[in-house]
């Protein structure tokens, strides 16, 4: 039995130096080619694009701020091999990845299956499930339990990290949605096989991506602008018919557009209504940061995309 095809994409929109130091990292042998979907000032990494690498780098050079979901779905596009690993400009990719594939292949029935972030020797992962709770969305955290796949402990999730390998059948079936420039893509993603596939994914502790978050001023002003957080989260609302969104609890770590709601107790979550609220507080605090760095008719930018 042949050893099955396995790829690394990777969306670039600067952080130049963070993409040398991703590619720098790729296991000897593990990726036969290495897909940079790049919609930033392309020209600015040429002398990586023009380096010898151990493997086959294709470059995709997209629209400047074409958006995560253009990205990766002209990845997608391009796939050959069965497998996909994405992961982000920001991260290095560990010398155990290729359990990702292992488990992959001893259980068809998952459509990807994550690492976790290895961040200034914490470990982040925000794993959560998706419920829903009339017309709000609910991230949490259960209890939960690992199996053993491939020798790896294995935990399911709806919703795991953006340092995952696909299925290409899965990423056929459902990918990004490209109406997303930033934020909500990721959620959108699993909320997208959550209704409409029959997909699973999980995460597998055992594998971690060291992840050095940050960059330069262009990428922050880009990556935190709340003109387009808003935007993306009113699409985001209105596509599925959640009035709200709220997070209870992840496992690993709360860095996410949605910070967990603190609870009263160990035992004693915050109510779904009381959470609703709170977060169109949060909504109300965001459009006027957008107000204030002179942004205006945000919904705008998604919507006609």
């Amino acid at each position: 039995m042949s050893d099955p095809t396995v790829a690394l994409g990777v969306k670039v929109f600067n952080r130049s130096e963070k993409l040398k130091t991703l590619l720098e990292s790729v296991p000897a042998d593990e990726y036969d080619t290495v897909y940079v979907a790049d919609d930033g000032r392309t020209e600015e990494r040429s002398h990586l694009y023009e380096r010898t690498w151990p493997f086959d780098l294709e470059l995709i050079d997209l629209p400047y701020d074409a958006g995560l979901g253009v990205g990766r779905n002209a990845i997608v596009d391009e796939l050959s091999e069965t497998y996909l690993t994405i992961v982000d400009s920001d991260h290095e990719v560990p010398a155990n990845v290729a359990v990702l594939t292992q488990q992959l292949e001893n259980r068809p029935e998952f459509g990807g299956i994550s690492g976790l972030l290895l961040e200034h020797g914490t470990i982040q992962g925000l794993c959560h499930d998706l419920y829903e709770n009339g017309d709000v969305l609910v991230r949490d955290t259960g209890s939960k339990t690992s199996e053993t796949v491939a020798q790896y402990p294995l935990v399911e999730f709806d919703f795991v990290p953006n340092v995952a390998t696909f299925r290409r059948a899965c990423l056929e079936d459902r990918a990004w949605d490209e109406n997303y420039v930033i934020g909500r893509e990721h959620l959108d993603f699993f909320v997208a096989h959550h209704h409409e596939t029959d997909w699973r994914f999980g995460t597998c502790p055992a594998v971690l991506f060291p992840h050095s978050p940050g960059g330069g001023s262009e990428y922050d002003t880009n990556r935190h602008d709340p003109a387009k957080h808003l935007a993306s989260k009113s699409y985001f609302r209105t596509k599925w018919g959640y009035d709200q969104v709220i997070a209870r609890e992840f496992w690993l770590g709360n860095q996410s557009v949605d910070t967990p709601l603190a609870t009263f107790s160990g035992d004693i979550p915050v109510p779904t209504w009381l959470g609703a609220k709170v977060m169109k507080l949060r909504d109300a605090r965001l459009r006027l940061a957008a107000a204030t760095a002179g942004a205006s008719n945000p919904l705008t930018e998604v919507i006609g995309r």
